[in-house]
């Protein structure tokens, strides 16, 4: 059995467009960047992770750590796949206060919403959205009455 250490995980995401996601995430979701790491080519081949030189923006949102990988060599595009057409991890999902506030805040960024708020029943609300890398994301609310 594994004993965490933690109460999240981390992800990674790996992009072509550092500069692009950067600012999505940090100005628009809210995330503050903790780290830059350099992480050089022959430490990423002993691990088994790539073979390109990387810098890691490390990017905080609330107990989450969302590490931007920026390769030397950039990752070919994941050609904005949706979650039934691929295996491994999918979409994020971001718990938020208030789902209407939130949407609104999106649609002035120009993030285009893949649908409208949705509710299977009244005391949750979901809605997906994607990042500039065509990553997909999910907000989630549920009641604060019903938690």
């Amino acid at each position: 059995m594994m004993h965490v250490t933690q109460k999240s995980v981390d992800i990674g995401l790996a992009t072509n467009n550092i500069d692009k996601m950067k600012n999505f995430y940090i100005e628009v979701l809210g995330c503050t960047e903790v780290a830059t790491t350099e992480i050089p080519r022959d430490f990423i081949q002993q691990a088994g992770f790539g073979e390109n030189n990387l810098r890691l923006h490390a990017l905080r949102f609330g107990d989450i750590l969302i590490k931007l990988l920026d390769f030397e060599n950039s990752p070919i595009g994941n050609e904005h796949k949706l979650a039934d057409s691929q295996i491994g991890f999918r979409y994020l999902t971001f718990w938020v206060e208030n789902m209407e506030e939130t949407v609104e805040h999106l649609e002035k960024n120009n993030v285009q919403l893949q649908c409208q708020i949705l509710s299977r029943v009244p005391e949750r609300k979901l809605v997906f959205f994607k990042d500039p890398d065509g990553n997909l994301l999910e907000l989630n609310w549920i009641d604060p009455n019903q938690a």
